[in-house]
């Protein structure tokens, strides 16, 4: 089996997740959660995708960077914007979280499971 895809997507993830959070103006007081999904989708990729483009240290990079960034807007367009007045605040904020809350359940569940299955049906 091929672990070395886990550093490889950790440090993809820390460059996709620093450079996502300098240019936001969104709130990211949740940014462990923000890198978690984005760290399990970049290696789940790494699992499930074919590996294509240029090989360094036996990793196909551009497979990573691409499910990184494709999650990375992903959980961006989910995220609520910035409310305006302080009484839309709380009405929208718990309806809002709990929906990536929910939402946030079911990805990390499915990706752990999408990590379980990629590497027990791995060839190597």
């Amino acid at each position: 089996m091929n672990y070395s895809i886990i550093p490889a997507a950790f440090l993809i993830t820390l460059f996709i997740v620093l450079i996502f959070s300098m240019f936001s103006r969104r709130p990211m007081r949740g940014l462990w959660v923000f890198f978690l999904i984005i760290f399990l989708a970049t290696w789940t990729g790494q699992l499930w995708i074919a590996p294509f483009g240029p090989v360094g240290w036996g990793i196909a990079w551009i497979p990573l960077f691409i499910v990184s960034l494709f999650f990375s807007f992903l959980i961006f367009a989910l995220i609520p914007p910035i409310p305006i007045s302080k009484k839309e605040e709380v009405n929208d904020e718990k309806g809002a979280a709990i929906a990536i809350g929910v939402f946030f359940w079911i990805i990390f569940i499915f990706l752990i499971v999408s990590i379980v299955v990629g590497y027990y049906r791995s060839p190597y």
